[in-house]
């Protein structure tokens, strides 16, 4: 069996939720163990599914 990281669940919850409810599957507190990134701000990432992922943005091209 693949493991995907823990917190994945409610990564798929927050996604089907309204905006209003989003806070009831707030982000993991723990290290999800295989983070996925998005770009938070224009220094920084932030992963989807964990609250301790984050690192500084670095631009691709």
């Amino acid at each position: 069996m693949i493991r995907t990281g823990r917190y994945r669940w409610r990564t798929a919850l927050r996604r089907l939720l309204p905006w209003r409810l989003i806070g009831l599957a707030p982000k993991g507190a723990r290290d999800c163990g295989a983070h996925e990134w998005y770009r938070h701000d224009a220094r920084s990432a932030r992963c989807y599914h964990c609250a301790v992922g984050e690192r500084p943005w670095t631009e691709v091209h």
